[in-house]
């Protein structure tokens, strides 16, 4: 069994304030493209609990707590949250990809042709160049073939249908007089290119060293060497859902431009059931190849309505606990009233500690995602 220990670090100046925190994990999530949470309480003594400049040691925006396993770093994040409960502290934190989000843009950006993963580069240098604001994290990982921004133009195309559309095209902008909220922004580029990105923490020396990881077309894989079973591994009954909610047989795609001068593309099939449509928009979009790509897309996530969204497991030979990783695809099999036996292979999309044996996986259909498209 994994020795798990908690340290806190200021996070301002890098200083280590206690490398053996009394923290009560009560849960340890990582989440794809996400950032990540810790839940947890610590009972201190009364004022016990103080750093050596005499600040409480846990301050929100403050603190960084990392999670360490047998000498490796698992977890990074930032005191968001904290409150207290007779002698309990509580404590929760969030990993640190959600630092970039709440905070405006306050510079100007124009490119054409550039890369969405160095546009995300770009972001967390301008988050991470004000006093008080560097957390030293390194965009790293894969560039991707998509280019965002144009010399400007005027397009003009005629659709199948026979309808003539105008819209003029540029540059991938940024602009403080906008406001544009920098997380947003990075969560937007990774859902429109699209791409994947992690979190990674890891001891270099004395010092620990962050990483925001892009992965393109994909992170993970697909996983022959695990086995998730109900009555085995997996501890719970398997809930599938089939929601017709978020279901449609049509997709209308709003792009660049301007009222009756935007580009508008539309893809559907007939399938037997009534006609449901839905609009996804993607302003940046100025290329019809690429709206057609992904509403392709959309269309094809919109059509699973059969769905397990999350698995409690426990610790097996089938599959330790943590022998997967965030992006990997994984094959659930189950017995489900009225539907029988069930196979079905979804994707990790995030999974939280819940103790040393037994951890919950979210997961969501492997044929629900397009890579590189």
């Amino acid at each position: 069994m994994s020795r798990w220990r908690y340290i806190a670090q200021r996070a301002i100046t890098g200083e280590f304030l206690d490398m053996e925190l009394p923290l009560n994990r009560e849960e340890l999530r990582w989440d794809l493209s996400g950032a990540g949470s810790l839940r947890g309480t610590v009972t201190p003594d009364v004022g016990g609990l103080r750093a050596p400049d005499g600040r409480l040691l846990l301050e929100e925006w403050g603190t960084i707590i990392y999670a360490e396993a047998d000498g490796q770093i698992r977890w990074g994040g930032i005191v968001v949250r904290s409150g207290f409960q007779g002698p309990t502290w509580t404590i929760e934190a969030a990993g640190f990809a959600t630092y970039p989000h709440g905070i405006p843009y306050t510079g100007t950006y124009s490119k054409i042709g550039v890369d969405p993963a160095d546009v995300v580069a770009h972001i967390w240098q301008h988050v991470q160049g004000y006093a008080d604001g560097n957390l030293d994290v390194a965009v790293t990982g894969s560039k991707t073939p998509v280019r965002l921004g144009t010399e400007p133009k005027d397009v003009e195309f005629t659709t199948g249908s026979g309808e003539s559309v105008a819209f003029q095209s540029g540059p991938y902008e940024l602009n403080w007089w906008e406001t544009p909220d920098c997380g947003s922004e990075i969560d937007s580029l990774a859902k429109e290119t699209p791409f994947d990105y992690e979190e990674r923490h890891f001891w270099e020396g004395d010092e620990v060293k962050h990483e925001l990881r892009i992965g393109y077309p994909r992170l993970g894989r697909r996983r022959d060497d695990l086995a998730f079973i109900q009555g085995d591994n997996i501890a719970d009954v398997v809930s599938p859902t089939l929601d017709g909610e978020d279901f449609s047989n049509e997709v209308v795609g709003l792009g660049a431009g301007e009222g009756v001068g935007a580009l508008r593309r539309t893809t559907a099939i007939r399938d037997g059931r009534l006609r449901r449509p839905a609009v996804y928009t993607a302003k940046d979009v100025s290329s019809v190849a690429r709206m057609d790509s992904l509403i392709r897309a959309e269309l094809q996530r919109r059509q699973k309505t059969l769905d397990i969204s999350q698995v409690t497991v426990r610790d097996h030979p089938n599959a330790p606990i943590g022998s997967w990783n965030l992006g990997d695809d994984v094959l659930i099999q189950a017995t489900i009233p009225w539907l029988g036996d069930v196979d079905l292979w979804c994707r990790v999309t995030g999974w939280a500690l819940t103790s040393e044996t037994t951890a919950v996986l979210n997961l969501a259909r492997s044929d629900s995602f397009t890579y590189g498209g």
